[in-house]
């Protein structure tokens, strides 16, 4: 059980609204930037929990906040978040700050919230799967094991467009490569013949099974559009996992 969910201890006060400064901008892909936010109150957090975002919006009365996942790990610091954010056609704040938020731009945000973690006490092997950017809290979770030197076994599963469109790339291919207990398997649904996919269709139950079979998990975590993560959720209870051992998060 990780030291912030221990039952006895006092609980924390509610997090605050705090003014968080822009001071790097990644871009993922054509539609998902990484916000790096430095934030003056900083607060312990846990991989796989989220922040709020809160921006004032042209004829709204009052800021519209939405949740993003934090993507980066806590350790060894926690005063810098790393959020993914998705630019949602249509939407009210996602395409200002993947479109209109540079370096240097202070964002009302509150964190951390949020149910859907990871550390290495909860154990393993680990079955990750996430479509796009439902794989922002688990990036955390494999950043954090990469910084704290642990070996817990983990399995991503990773449904993406095409290539282009799949975040975090290059880091996911260099860490796969460089750890024995990281495997990242991904999926295509645009592009039907880039190598670099194992699959080229959405995930399905037959998918599900395979990647089962390989990594024997102890644990899943799923992550993505609700339809995607019920149908996974699903599959893994056919195949004898626990409900108690299988942690969602929905993305609309």
């Amino acid at each position: 059980m990780s030291e912030l969910s221990q039952p006895g201890r006092p609980r924390r006060p509610a997090p605050i609204w705090q003014a968080g400064e822009v001071v790097e901008v990644v871009v993922e892909t054509p539609e998902t930037s990484s916000l790096r936010i430095q934030l003056p109150q900083p607060e312990p957090f846990l991989p796989g929990q989220y922040y709020n975002i809160r921006i004032p919006v042209v004829g709204r009365p009052r800021p519209i906040q939405r949740a993003y996942s934090v993507g980066s790990s806590p350790h060894p610091r926690f005063d810098v978040i790393e959020v993914g954010v998705k630019e949602m056609e249509g939407g009210l704040v996602s395409p200002v700050l993947v479109r209109e938020c540079p370096v240097g731009s202070i964002l009302e945000v509150r964190g951390p919230y949020g149910a859907f973690t990871w550390t290495e006490e909860e154990g393993g092997p680990v079955l990750l799967i996430g479509a796009g950017s439902g794989v922002v809290p688990l990036m955390a979770m494999i950043r954090y094991q990469v910084s704290k030197g642990t070996t817990v076994p983990m399995h991503l599963v990773f449904s993406s467009k095409s290539a282009e469109y799949v975040i975090y790339r290059d880091e996911l291919s260099t860490l796969a490569h460089q750890y024995d207990w990281l495997q990242v398997t991904h999926t295509f649904t645009r592009e039907t013949d880039n190598p670099l996919a194992r699959y080229h269709r959405r995930i399905d139950k037959e998918m599900v099974e395979e990647v089962f079979v390989e990594t024997a998990p102890k644990l899943a975590y799923l992550c993505g559009p609700p339809e995607m993560v019920d149908d996974c959720e699903r599959s893994l209870l056919e195949l004898g996992l626990e409900p108690d051992v299988i942690k969602t998060e929905k993305y609309d």
